[in-house]
């Protein structure tokens, strides 16, 4: 069969579309320092930070055992997503299509929503983090305003989410050559800004 004799007009779009295809050969240009960055993103977040801080707090553990238990984590996660993630980067799919193997060209649809779901809540979680961040940072330049509140948060809290969800659009929004290079550029940042 030639592909000319594909009717492009009968394939089921949620079984193959632009996002489903595998991605060309010359279009794979993330090396080692990106999915490095990548890893440092996943690890090194207010979020990791702040259960870190729990840790101290809420059973009383020493600054060695806090951060043992986060290389731990770390390498245990890592080593996960590689794990599920090889097939992608050796064949250039999505995960939605690479789990078909497993769960059937339907039953895919489970764990891609599932991780879907929570994508959008770590997104939210970061967000706030993220929000409450440039909070602070407002607050220590020009005060804490006057105390009226909408929905439960102020308006410096409303302001910042606004400032932080709109950086977020404005990445986002230029696909993902522009996250990689944000990426290549802030990873090791946050290294910079720690020492």
């Amino acid at each position: 069969m030639k592909e000319s004799d594909l009717d492009i007009q009968t394939i089921d779009p949620t079984l193959y579309n632009e996002d489903l295809a595998p991605l060309k050969h010359k279009d794979r240009n993330w090396g080692a320092f990106e999915i490095f960055n990548v890893w440092s993103n996943d690890i090194q977040s207010l979020f990791g930070y702040t259960l870190a801080a729990s840790l101290f707090l809420a059973y009383g553990l020493n600054g060695w055992a806090v951060m043992a238990a986060i290389i731990l984590a770390g390498v245990i996660v890592m080593f996960l997503v590689n794990l599920t993630g090889k097939p992608s980067v050796k064949y250039g799919i999505p995960f939605p299509v690479m789990v078909r193997a497993s769960m059937g060209v339907r039953g895919a649809n489970l764990p891609a929503m599932l991780r879907a779901i929570i994508g959008i809540f770590w997104y939210g979680v970061q967000t706030y983090f993220a929000s409450t961040a440039v909070a602070l940072l407002i607050t220590a330049f020009f005060g804490a305003g006057d105390g009226t509140t909408f929905l439960g948060l102020s308006g410096v809290a409303w302001v910042s989410f606004v400032i932080v969800w709109l950086f977020q659009i404005a990445i986002f929004w230029q696909g993902i050559d522009r996250i990689k290079h944000f990426l290549n550029w802030a990873g090791p940042l946050v290294y910079v800004v720690m020492v």
